[in-house]
């Protein structure tokens, strides 16, 4: 007993510090009401079939159960026709209605929705990139969004299959090289929103996360005015200098991009509230422990290490790093679903 107690709490210990990571409950959009609808259909249609199913049961068996002294065997039931039509009947009954249900939610979470902002989410291994085609902006793993603006993210992968999934606020979609699948949303409720690779795609696919940072819809006009306007600042001329001699060969830094993409983007790197695919948070501490050995924190990942930098070298970029960055935008006070 002490040891199933002791598994119980310790369950229970993991399930509260992950709570916020997975949550298709959470009413943030309509899709997850959509789902959430479904849910409590398929769980009252359960609970009811358990309940007949465990009561007829426990009927049976008292009812019919040995009486004392009784000998040999009862009388014997051979079939029930009339019977048998019914517990046919209410199942077919009981699909019909989910599948009805589901033909409905499905339909209202694929429809286009006018006046859309439109995003291209494409995988890469291991990481995301969201290009914001219509405002002429980029960013990597943390796709920043309006509450209350309808979003079509169009999903794609540049190398393997994918599947990009944000449990608080949409179901999962397929990344696929060579073709598209939308996702149509309307996040309401500002957050950082916790999103996996829900497809096996490699060695580092369990650290392949990324975040989608809801802010309210007068602060994401902000960014994007500013983004627009933005030119990277240089908050060390030495970080600089080591960036473009070790880093910019695979990395962009906003409207900088290199010739082939082979790493996330860089240009709002300052911003973010996580690094390195959203495994770890954004402070110089663990910036530079990424830089100076990724592979230590993340297993497979692609990025080589950089041993031949200086503790110099390397403080110089991590604060040339941190500055890229627009002025005013806090998201770490985001709440986390």
């Amino acid at each position: 007993m002490r040891r199933t107690l002791t598994a119980i709490g310790l369950l229970g210990f993991a399930l509260a510090q992950e709570a916020h990571r997975v949550a298709i409950t959470h009413p943030a959009s309509p899709v997850n009401r959509e789902t959430n609808g479904l849910l409590i259909w398929v769980l009252a249609f359960s609970v009811l079939i358990f309940g007949v199913v465990a009561g007829s049961l426990a009927y049976i068996t008292l009812k019919f159960r040995a009486k004392p002294g009784q000998t040999g065997e009862p009388p014997q039931i051979h079939g029930n026709d009339r019977l048998e039509v019914i517990w046919t009947l209410i199942p077919l009954a009981i699909i019909f209605v989910l599948f009805g249900l589901t033909a409905r939610a499905l339909i209202q979470v694929n429809k286009p929705i006018p006046g859309a902002i439109k995003v291209e989410v494409t995988g890469y291994q291991f990481w995301w990139d969201f290009h914001y085609a219509d405002l002429g902006l980029r960013n990597s793993n943390e796709l920043i969004l309006p509450a209350g603006v309808p979003v079509t993210l169009e999903v794609t992968s540049k190398d393997v299959i994918h599947s990009f999934w944000v449990p608080g606020l949409t179901g999962k979609r397929d990344a696929i090289p060579g073709q598209k699948t939308l996702i149509h949303l309307t996040p309401e409720t500002p957050g950082n929103y916790y999103g996996f690779c829900a497809e096996l795609c490699g060695p580092s696919h369990a650290r392949m996360l990324f975040r989608v940072l809801v802010v309210p819809k007068e602060e994401f006009d902000r960014f994007v005015e500013a983004a627009k306007a933005y030119t990277p600042p240089v908050a060390d001329a030495k970080g600089q200098q080591v960036f473009q001699q070790n880093c910019m060969a695979c990395h962009g830094v906003q409207g900088q991009m290199p010739p082939a993409v082979i790493g996330p983007e860089l240009g709002f790197v300052g911003n973010r509230v996580s690094l390195a695919a959203g495994i770890v948070d954004n402070t110089p501490e663990n910036l530079k422990a990424w830089i100076k050995d990724p592979a230590s924190m993340k297993p497979g990942v692609k990025m080589p290490s950089f041993p031949q930098l200086s503790e110099e070298e390397l403080d110089a970029l991590v604060r040339y790093l941190e500055g890229l960055k627009v002025e005013g935008l806090d998201l770490k006070a985001l709440p986390k679903f």
